[in-house]
């Protein structure tokens, strides 16, 4: 694109291969295009023909195209290195040309010799996705006051989907393949059903003093995470009440596979609730969940439950299934179960 700008071009055909650009990034006036046209475009260049453009039409946005959503090329993956017990990423958001407000008084894009501002611009990153969970973070809080964190976090996460427009397993910009919960994490945000999850996974403030206590956080790396002098440990682990599972076999070289996880879920829907569990998953992973069937009989009743993951060591590098908690009042409460292969 510079060099067309420099050869005083007024616009031109551009091929790439990735077609990743941002707004931005258009120096000049084009058309972006896979690089498999261009034996096309060149011979009918080159051809000699006295075609001219007959019409171009701007500011024109097509809606309903697929597949969407997508996870964002530069959108970043799990595990998380430093607490691979904990599933990451949480969950995926709009954030891809994202139309916002801001300062008119600064340049936002170079185009030939004149520097462009604008009241409102499209960007993209986490700082546009962000928002997005954090404003239906409020929306929930405001309808479920007495709700902590954890429990936002849950109704969010357990009422996402993890399918796009195209009813498929939402894509991996980069690859044009199926994602998995290592890059969605428990699917896009869905904030109309995260208005009554049915069942969440709450968290309370000790659970995370015990969490950090488990990892072996100094006095002082604990004092800076919780803005506390004083605290204690009553019990330490490194699992959290968390509404999704991962299990790393990466560096286990003995059999079997196996790793055991305890949650307590707490009804937040009908007082009178009996869930079932069902388990989707693929061949050479075994889940067994214990019970089977949890019955409330109160709201804010809370339950545990076990289960455990077993896996067949010829298992892919990354295997991932799903445990739904299901209702008779049409909740399902989702987490995604993910297991990556010795």
């Amino acid at each position: 694109m510079d060099v067309v700008t420099r050869a005083g071009a007024y616009a031109a055909i551009f091929l790439t291969e990735s077609l990743f650009l941002d707004p931005e990034d258009y120096t000049s006036p084009g058309i972006l295009l896979h690089t498999s046209y261009a034996a096309a475009i060149k011979e009918y260049a080159m051809k000699g023909n006295t075609s001219i453009v007959k019409k171009m039409k701007f500011v024109l946005t097509e809606t309903g195209t697929g597949p969407a959503p997508e996870v964002a090329y530069f959108s970043s993956r799990g595990p998380d290195p430093i607490t691979p017990s904990v599933l990451k990423p949480d969950i995926l958001a709009p954030g891809v040309d994202v139309l916002g407000a801001v300062r008119p008084d600064l340049p936002f894009m170079v185009v030939g010799k004149y520097d462009l501002v604008t009241d409102y611009a499209l960007y993209s990153g986490t700082s546009m996705a962000a928002p997005h969970v954090a404003g239906v973070a409020a929306l929930l809080k405001s309808i479920h006051g007495d709700w902590t964190p954890a429990a936002i976090r849950s109704a969010l996460m357990t009422t996402a989907t993890n399918t796009d427009n195209r009813n498929g397993i939402i894509e991996d910009q980069w690859y044009n393949q199926p994602a998995t919960p290592l890059d969605f994490g428990a699917g896009h945000i869905y904030p109309n059903k995260a208005m009554d999850p049915g069942l969440i996974y709450d968290m309370g403030f000790q659970d995370y003093i015990d969490f950090l206590c488990g990892l072996g956080y100094t006095d002082q790396q604990m004092s800076a995470v919780i803005r506390r002098s004083r605290w204690s440990c009553s019990t330490n682990h490194t699992e959290l009440n968390y509404p999704s599972f991962i299990a790393d076999f990466s560096n286990q070289t003995t059999s079997p596979l196996e790793k055991h996880f305890i949650r307590t879920v707490t009804n937040v829907g009908d007082p009178r609730s009996t869930y079932q569990a069902v388990v989707e998953v693929p061949a050479r992973m075994t889940v067994r969940v214990e019970p089977k069937t949890i019955r409330f009989t109160s709201k804010y009743q809370s339950e545990d439950f076990v289960m455990s993951i077993q896996m067949d060591k010829r298992s892919p590098n990354v295997t991932y299934g799903y445990l739904k908690w299901i209702d008779e009042h049409n909740h399902t409460v989702s987490s995604p179960i993910v297991v990556i292969g010795s």
